[in-house]
Formats: C-alpha cells, sequence, structure tokens
C-alpha cells in the first residue's frame, strides 16, 4: 500500500517539474501552458504543503507586496460601478501573479533553480536555431506572423529570447568550464540574431538594452559602470546600423506618432497616444483612489465615445500602458503599491546571485516594456514574467523550520 507521504512527495516532485513547462510553453502555446497551470495547482493541494508553501511566500517581501497588491485590488472592486462578473473576470487577468506567490513557497532550493534555467535555455536554444532557416528561407509557420515568428507573436517571441539572454549573461559570470562558457556564448548570439534581427518586436528591442544594462550593474556595480554604458550604447548602435528589420519598425513608428492625428486608420503607436492622452484625462478627475477595478473599459469606452467620430472613438479595455491602466482603476494609491511590489522584487532579487538576479533582471524587462504594453497581465509575457520571478526569487527563510512549526 502506497503512503501518503510518497503521493505527497512524488505529487510536489510533478508541481514543480510542471511549472518548468509551465514557463517553457508560455510564450508557445496558451493551451499548453494553462493545463500545466491546472496541474501544477493541482499537484500543489495533493503534495500536502499548501500551509507551510503560503507561509514561505508570505514572510518573502516580494511576497508581502504581492499580498497587499492583491487586497487592494479587491477593495478596488468594490466601489467600481461594474457588474460582479467583469469585476470578477478583472481580478482573475491579474492571476498570474498568484501564480508567483505560490511558486515563491515552492521553488526554494537552488538545484530547483538550476533546473529551471537550464530547461528554459534547452528549449529556447532549439527554438532560436529554428527560427533562423525559417527566416532565412522566408517560411511563414503561422498565419499572419512574420517569416521565422513560430511562437504566439514576434513580442511573446523576442521576449522568451530576451529573457534568456538574461539567464545567459549572469552564467557566464559563473564557475563554468571554458567549453560550457563557449556554448553559452552561441546560443547567447543565436538569441540576439532572434531578437535585433528576426523579430519586429519593439518590446524586444527595449527590453533587452534596459535589463542588460541592469544585470551588468548587478554584476560588477559602480566600479564599471562608465564601461557598462559605453558597451550596451556601442552594441545598440552596431545593431541599429546593421539591422534592417530593427531600422524598419523604428521608422515606421516614428511615422505612425508624427502622423497619428490625421491618420485615417488604426496605427499601432497611434493608437498608444491616444490611449495615453485620453487615459490621463480620466484619471485627472479621480486620482487618489480611481475608479475601481474592472472599471477601465465602462469608463474609457464612454469617454472617447462623446469625443470622436473616427476610429478614436472605438472601445478599449487597455490603454497598453500598465502603469497607467493601474492608474486608472486602482488610484495613485494602487499604483505606488504596485510599483512597491516591482522594487521590492528587483530589490529581493538582485541581493542573489544568479538566481534571484536573473528574475530582478526579467522583471525590469517586463517593466519597461509595460510603458507600451500590459504585460503584467497578458497571457504569454505575464505567465512567463509570474514562473521566472516566483521560481527565481523564491528563498528559503532563515527560520523555515521555526516557521512551519508556528
Amino acid at each position: 500500500m502506497v503512503s501518503y507521504t510518497a503521493i505527497a512527495e512524488k505529487s510536489l516532485l510533478i508541481c514543480r517539474c510542471v511549472a518548468i513547462i509551465a514557463a517553457i510553453a508560455a510564450p508557445a502555446s496558451t493551451a499548453v501552458t494553462g493545463v500545466a497551470c491546472v496541474v501544477m495547482l493541482l499537484t500543489w493541494l495533493i503534495s500536502g504543503q499548501v500551509w507551510q508553501s503560503l507561509k514561505r511566500s508570505a514572510v518573502q517581501p516580494a511576497g508581502k507586496m504581492l499580498l497587499l497588491f492583491f487586497a487592494w485590488l479587491v477593495i478596488s472592486s468594490l466601489y467600481a460601478d461594474t457588474s460582479w462578473a467583469d469585476k470578477i473576470d478583472t481580478l482573475s487577468s491579474w492571476k498570474k501573479l498568484l501564480f508567483t506567490f505560490v511558486l515563491f513557497g515552492l521553488f526554494y532550493e537552488s538545484q530547483w533553480k538550476a533546473r529551471f534555467i537550464y530547461c528554459y535555455l534547452a528549449a529556447m536554444s532549439l527554438a532560436a536555431v529554428i527560427a533562423v532557416p525559417l527566416w532565412l528561407l522566408d517560411i511563414t509557420v503561422r498565419s499572419g506572423r512574420e517569416a521565422g515568428i513560430f511562437m504566439t507573436n514576434h513580442s511573446s517571441q523576442s521576449l522568451a529570447f530576451v529573457v534568456a539572454t538574461l539567464c545567459c549573461i549572469f552564467l557566464l559570470k559563473e564557475s563554468l568550464s571554458l567549453q560550457k562558457k563557449s556554448l553559452l556564448v552561441g546560443v547567447m548570439a543565436l538569441f540576439l540574431v532572434n531578437i535585433f534581427f528576426i523579430s519586429p518586436s519593439r518590446s524586444g528591442y527595449l527590453a533587452l538594452p534596459a535589463a542588460a544594462a541592469f544585470a551588468f550593474f548587478i554584476l560588477y556595480k559602480h566600479k564599471k559602470l562608465h564601461y557598462i554604458h559605453g558597451i550596451v550604447a556601442a552594441a545598440m548602435l552596431l545593431v541599429i546600423l546593421t539591422s534592417s528589420t530593427l531600422q524598419q519598425r523604428i521608422k515606421l513608428g516614428l511615422e505612425e506618432k508624427t502622423n497619428y492625428q490625421s491618420s485615417e486608420s488604426v496605427t499601432s503607436i497611434g493608437i498608444r497616444v491616444i490611449f495615453a492622452q485620453n487615459t490621463l484625462e480620466l484619471i485627472q478627475q479621480k486620482p487618489l483612489f480611481g475608479y475601481g477595478t474592472s472599471s477601465f473599459k465602462t469608463v474609457y469606452s464612454a469617454h472617447v465615445a462623446a469625443k470622436y467620430q473616427d476610429w478614436r472613438g472605438a472601445p478599449a479595455s487597455d490603454p497598453h500602458n500598465q502603469y497607467l491602466f493601474v492608474w486608472l482603476e486602482n488610484g495613485l494609491v494602487g499604483l505606488l503599491i504596485f510599483l512597491a511590489y516591482i522594487y521590492t522584487a528587483i530589490r529581493q532579487g538582485a541581493s542573489q546571485q544568479p538566481y534571484g538576479a536573473i528574475a530582478a533582471s526579467v522583471l525590469v524587462a517586463v517593466a519597461a516594456t509595460s510603458l507600451f504594453n500590459s504585460n503584467f497581465k497578458t497571457f504569454p509575457e505575464g505567465h512567463l514574467l509570474a514562473f521566472f520571478v516566483g521560481c527565481l526569487l523564491a528563498r528559503q527563510p532563515k527560520n523555515m523550520a521555526e516557521a512551519e512549526c508556528a
């Protein structure tokens, strides 16, 4: 007869393995990621470690800030002038951060962090190798996608390789053999080709320099800060001069920004400018507490419908800026708590090299792209961020034994 202890141990093992699968699948398959998340939660419940892991999560600085942010989301939903279905739907869209909180209590052991990183790097290396010939031969795998883009979209694929590049940067600082370091340099070169030459994602062009500068700062501190800035700037200049894909995307973005007022149709940059202008107008009316969780679509759509007669008056459920979204719905109070979570998580990770620092760098990358997207809530990017931060930022409390007995 199999004992419950054996079942619990197997369940916890499966839970951690499935979490790794979910992170790898996040930028490529919503179906696999969704199933993996369900299995992860079920095996976590069966493991009998729910209460202990939640306590481990709650004592961590980033875990405390997540609890505070979720508490404010719930409070904000109470004064939103929307249906309960809309409130629940919006609260559900933040569930990625709940996965982060759960993982804080499960991945505190360094061997599991290492497995997580190396499994992810192996999968992304294979993906990077596949993308190059598809791009060179101009082969389209998914309808509506560019050549070489076979994940969910070019933004999620680019971010997946940005995250993999950050892993390489930190691992190269570790005590590895020359052969392993050479391999890391090789796959990192493949990731960079994918980010700057194959993918048309402007988010990736922003995310990697921002996160890489942070990563180098963590690794080398103040003493080499001017060298870091010079290296990053020189590398970006070289990429700009050599990548026609990047040049075309930047040129298009500048044209859309210049002509958005006279444009007869929606453009990627133009609609973001309209979103920002009108969201800020609404924020000025209720800056402190906002309109409540789930209110954005109702409030914004009514505002622009009365103001415009063209594409600018179309309803929207998101301003493509995570910070403006939080500010409008949850007020300055909610925005400050959200920013405090980001700061706390980055600070917690920066002191835990290499794994926590990788998580902090990934968070910096997504925080940068969230100026132009709501990547904390989007499915591919949100899940990838949630699992990287949750798994790699987790730490074992010094008094864990006492905490579990309390």
